[in-house]
């Protein structure tokens, strides 16, 4: 159920420690899911979380996002879901507030730990775990202590099963980010920086529209536009593999594009490429360009690498 007023910092304090976890910290998307979720049902709006609007505001996705074709925010939900199963079985099974999203639905559910009708992530996987404990003769008796590392060992398993099942789908995906695209700065006209900026969104959209990578939001990259760190670096806090930068030049009705994918491992370029079109019709630039580096990041990366 929806906390009381004064269960609102509670749930805000349990969201911090959620986030602050192993399995949170360095799972950006999965964090940014999670916050929102959170807030928005503290705020209220728990009933108008649809799958359109957690697309569109949490991955990025355009306002011509079809969720019946590219179902990006159900994997995430089961990934979520999974990950606090995971969380409330292990670091967080002593914690005051149970926050969990039900199935069906991407509003969070908070309970207080401990309470009656708690039927949180954590607890169906611990209700689960037991239920395919093996029976014994009513004869026999199990000490409490034995018992109770019995469900402990179930819940881990289950839990461990949850996370490889239902995050087969995302970790056979590349994992990439597009930095801000620069101005190419010897083209005959200058390139305003809205352009840059433009581009750089339309291919984020359009390559992640490919099944084949998983690319990092437009806002967790934005904040590396001045960049002082190394690529490997940007790499670790962003948690991807590969790195596409660019540049974008303007001639005339002319729109040049050059990008180039980096290898975040070893910190070399593997890739380039240049595309030219018109700036009048720039989103059929951005698709070509996004599925030359689609077929590029799959083939060379393409084996289930993941970092997360």
């Amino acid at each position: 159920m929806p906390p009381l007023p004064e269960d609102a910092d509670a749930v805000r304090a349990q969201l911090e420690r959620i986030l602050a976890s192993p399995g949170f910290a360095n799972a950006g998307r999965l964090s940014r899911f999670l916050r929102f979720v959170v807030e928005r049902t503290l705020d209220g709006e728990g009933d108008r979380l649809k799958e359109y609007r957690v697309g569109t505001e949490v991955f990025d996705r355009p306002s011509d996002y079809d969720p019946r074709i590219d179902s990006i925010v159900r994997v995430e939900a089961r990934r979520l879901r999974a990950r606090l199963a995971e969380y409330y079985a292990g670091p967080g099974r002593g914690d005051p507030v149970v926050i969990g999203v039900d199935k069906g639905s991407y509003a969070a559910r908070f309970d207080a730990a401990g309470a009656p009708d708690t039927l949180a992530a954590a607890d169906r996987v611990t209700a689960d775990a037991v239920e395919q404990l093996p029976r014994r003769p009513t004869a026999a008796r199990w000490s409490a202590p034995v018992a109770g590392a019995l469900i402990i060992l179930a819940v881990l398993v289950v839990g461990w099963r949850l996370v490889a099942r239902d995050t087969a789908s995302a970790s056979s995906r590349v994992q990439v980010a597009v930095l801000p695209l620069t101005r190419y700065d010897t083209t005959p006209e200058p390139v305003p920086e809205a352009l840059a900026d433009a581009v750089t969104d339309g291919l984020i959209a359009e390559l992640a529209r490919h099944r084949t990578v998983e690319v990092a939001s437009r806002t967790s990259v934005m904040p590396f536009r001045e960049r002082h760190v190394s690529l490997s670096e940007v790499a670790s806090t962003l948690g991807v593999v590969a790195v596409v930068e660019g540049r974008v030049g303007v001639d005339g009705p002319k729109l040049w594009l050059e990008v180039r994918i980096v290898d975040a491992r070893r910190n070399r370029k593997v890739w380039v490429e240049d595309f030219t079109g018109e700036t009048a019709n720039r989103r059929e630039l951005e698709r070509r360009a996004a599925a030359a580096l689609a077929r590029v990041l799959d083939s060379r990366f393409g084996a289930g690498v993941t970092v997360e």
